[in-house]
This record gives C-alpha cells, sequence and structure tokens, in this order.
C-alpha cells in the first residue's frame, strides 16, 4: 500500500512538472518575451550600444593629441670615429716636448658614440580644424539616435511578427473545434442512416458517403495540428522559448473581441508623424547637411599648438664623459589645404546634391507613409465588413444545418442534402474565424503604422 502512494505521489509530481514546464502564454506574455528574449532584437540594441562607444570615439577628439616614443641603438662600431695627423705638430713642438719627457705621436684616433638613447614625448592641442571635430561629434550622436529609432522599428515589426502568428494559431485551434464539431455531427448522423439501412429505407452507399465525409474532416484535422506544431515552433523561437516548453493561451476567436475600426481611427497627416520611417527620413537630412558641413571643413585651415620633449644620453667612449641632453619645445602649426580645393570644391558640390537628393526622399517618404496609412486604414474597415458577412453566413448555415438534420431524420431528403448542409455550415465557420483573425492581425497592423 505504502508503495502505491509513493506511486501516485510521483505520478503526480510528474504530471505537476510537466504542465508547469510547458507554460501557456497569453498574446501579451509572448510579446513581453519576444521583446525581452528576440536575438535579433538583441543585436538591434548592441547596434546601440556600438554608437554610444563611437559617440565616445568622437568626443576624444577635443583631447590632446599626445605621443611618446624612444630609441636605444648599439652600433658594431662607434659612430662618430676620426683620424687626425699631428706630424706637423710633432715637427714643430717635438723637440722641445721631448726634452720634457712629452712624445707627440704621428697620428691620433678618436671614437664615440657606440651605443646611446633617445626618449620625445610630444602633445598636441587642436584649437581650430575648420569645424571638424564638432561636426564628428555631431554626426556619432545623430547615429546614436539613428540606431535608438532603428531598435524601435525592429521591436514594432517583431511585435507585427508575434501578434500574426499568435492569431493563426488561435485561428487553427478554432478551426479544429469546428472540426471536431463536424466530426460528433457526424457520428450522429452515420448512427441514423445506419438505422435507416437496417430498416431498408436507405442505401449502405448512404453511409459510405458518411464514412468518406468524415475520412475527410480527420485528414483536415490532422493538416491543422500540423501547422499549429509548426507555428507554435516559428512563434517560440520569436519569444527565445524552447518549443517543447511553449505553447499559447488561445483565445477565443469571436467577433465580439473585434473593435469597431471608427474608435481607431488617426488622420493619416498626423499619424505619419509618429512613424519610426519618418523620423529616418528626418534624421537621413540632418546627416547629409553634416555630411556637407564636413566637406566645407575639409577645405578651411587648421590650427593647432603643443609641446614637444626630448632627453638623449650618448656613451662618448673610454675617457669622455657621457653625453645627456634635454630639451622642451613648444611650437604653433597653421596647415592651409591649398591644392585640396581644385578637387575639394566639386565634393562640396556632390555633398550640396546628397543633401538635396535626402531632402526629396524625406518628402517622398511621407506621401508614401500617408497612403500606407490611408491602405491600412481600408484594410481595417473590409476587415470588419468580412465579420460582419461571416457573421451572417454563421446564422444562415446553422440554420440551414438545423433544419436540413431535421428533415434527413424525417426521412425527407437525401444524404447528399445532408453532407452539403455540413460542409456549408463548415465553410461559414472558417470563414468567420479567418475574418476574426484577420481583423485582430489587420488591427495590430493599423496601430503599429499610427502610434
Amino acid at each position: 500500500m505504502r508503495y502505491l502512494s509513493i506511486l501516485f505521489l510521483s505520478l503526480g509530481l510528474l504530471s505537476a512538472a510537466s504542465s508547469q514546464a510547458q507554460k501557456r502564454c497569453s498574446l501579451q506574455e509572448c510579446l513581453d518575451m519576444a521583446v525581452a528574449n528576440n536575438r535579433s532584437l538583441a543585436n538591434s540594441r548592441t547596434d546601440v550600444a556600438m554608437a554610444n562607444e563611437d559617440a565616445a570615439v568622437a568626443f576624444t577628439k577635443y583631447f590632446p593629441s599626445v605621443s611618446a616614443g624612444a630609441t636605444g641603438f648599439i652600433a658594431a662600431k662607434d659612430l662618430v670615429r676620426s683620424e687626425m695627423d699631428l706630424t706637423d705638430v710633432a715637427a714643430a713642438y717635438g723637440p722641445a716636448l721631448g726634452q720634457m719627457g712629452i712624445a707627440i705621436p704621428e697620428s691620433y684616433s678618436i671614437s664615440m658614440m657606440k651605443k646611446g638613447a633617445v626618449v620625445d614625448v610630444m602633445a598636441t592641442q587642436p584649437l581650430y580644424a575648420g569645424g571638424q571635430i564638432r561636426t564628428g561629434q555631431r554626426l556619432a550622436a545623430l547615429q546614436k539616435e539613428v540606431r535608438r529609432l532603428q531598435v524601435d522599428m525592429a521591436e514594432r515589426d517583431l511585435r507585427q511578427n508575434v501578434t500574426d502568428y499568435y492569431w493563426q494559431i488561435c485561428a487553427l485551434r478554432a478551426n479544429a473545434a469546428t472540426v471536431d464539431t463536424v466530426l460528433a455531427q457526424l457520428k450522429g448522423v452515420h448512427r441514423y442512416t445506419s438505422d435507416y439501412v437496417n430498416a431498408g429505407i436507405a442505401h449502405r452507399n448512404d453511409l459510405l458517403k458518411i464514412e468518406l465525409k468524415q475520412q475527410e474532416m480527420e485528414s483536415d484535422r490532422l493538416k491543422i495540428a500540423n501547422a499549429d506544431a509548426l507555428l507554435r515552433m516559428v512563434l517560440a523561437q520569436l519569444c527565445g522559448a524552447k518549443p517543447e516548453d511553449f505553447d499559447i493561451s488561445t483565445e477565443d476567436v469571436h467577433p465580439e473581441s473585434c473593435p469597431k475600426p471608427q474608435s481607431l481611427f488617426i488622420s493619416p497627416a498626423e499619424a505619419v508623424e509618429n512613424r519610426v520611417e519618418m523620423a529616418l527620413a528626418e534624421q537621413n537630412v540632418r546627416a547629409e547637411k553634416l555630411q556637407e558641413r564636413m566637406e566645407r571643413g575639409k577645405l578651411l585651415p587648421t590650427l593647432a599648438i603643443g609641446t614637444a620633449g626630448m632627453y638623449q644620453q650618448m656613451d662618448m667612449g673610454d675617457g669622455m664623459e657621457d653625453m645627456k641632453n634635454g630639451n622642451l619645445i613648444g611650437f604653433a602649426t597653421l596647415s592651409i589645404p591649398i591644392t585640396d580645393w581644385w578637387g575639394g570644391k566639386h565634393s562640396l558640390r556632390k555633398a550640396r546634391l546628397q543633401r538635396e537628393k535626402a531632402e526629396n526622399s524625406r518628402d517622398d517618404a511621407r506621401e508614401q507613409l500617408e497612403i500606407d496609412i490611408l491602405s491600412a486604414w481600408n484594410n481595417l474597415t473590409e476587415g470588419y465588413a468580412q465579420i460582419e458577412v461571416a457573421q451572417r453566413s454563421i446564422t444562415s448555415a446553422d440554420e440551414n444545418l438545423r433544419l436540413t438534420t431535421d428533415e434527413y431524420r424525417a426521412g425527407t431528403i437525401g444524404i447528399t442534402d445532408m453532407l452539403d448542409a455540413i460542409t456549408l455550415f463548415t465553410q461559414a465557420h472558417n470563414r468567420m474565424v479567418e475574418a476574426v483573425a484577420n481583423y485582430q492581425t489587420r488591427m495590430s497592423d493599423y496601430l503599429k503604422k499610427t502610434r
């Protein structure tokens, strides 16, 4: 008895662990997981961090440029060698010096500087560089903003993809529920027909038609299950989850979950200013203006001041004291790029044309975005109209199936009419599911493009 209790407890724990491992996520939970875990979005955030580092590098251009160097050498022979001829000296002063015990050689060799070292340090501070340093910093700051906007756009697109796949899975599972309802209906029809065949009222062929319809629906059920598994894997990848541990809590695919389009409307001219694409187009114009300013700065003089220090130590050879020398120098430089003016004026004109091109692209983007928003609005209103049509179709299909079922059980119509009614019922419910799921994705798309 104790072993049975342990077995049941173990089975209960395994069941609880399995249920906990495969978490069922709502749409909002899927969106939160995707924003937190998606690798592509993480790469976009890394681009922002890289742009921050580029901006930090651009800021360091304001600081002095400092360089230091050291050189040491040792030579196979002394670098300075000299042979002095003392013949004339010996002839003139030799006798006198000889009486004093001093002998003058005919020649004398001098050699020195066989090894040594030189150390130098230089610091240069730019005072004016044609505005290139400040412009470079502004370009780096602009790049940071561009990367941030690209993250916003990537997150927006990711949310749309998650929403699309989520509602596709919801639609598939609603279709699966419809198939189960139809299979239950066919089971009852098969039972009635079997009784009619046994009573000699119906033909055996009617049973075969029903069984063929059942097999068709079972095949559809299998296709739905395979599509469900595939879409769930894709959604799990977007959310950064393992497919075996991931599932969604399916929402009801009903018209009541769809707000009317009029409650979501926003003017295209107003909405276009909220679009990330519009902000990127504006940033592109700013970037081209800064590039034009950068090209102009390349044609202007540059002024810098600096200081340099040097220390050298030389081995002067035997009998001589080592040479040690240090010095500090201050300097100023003025550079005028005279020859650059020849080609620079053409580079400046090209930059000006690039800026005009960016402005044209921005204006064109504004018009295209307004059209895109209007198209999304039309899709939204059309989607809601499709729901209304599908609702009427379901009402008609349900009533048709009810009446046909009553007439078939009464024996006033044949199996073909019965199966046709079931087909119409299935199609009507599938169209409703498709219409609601499409409306949800179109609503998400419209909100993405206007908010």
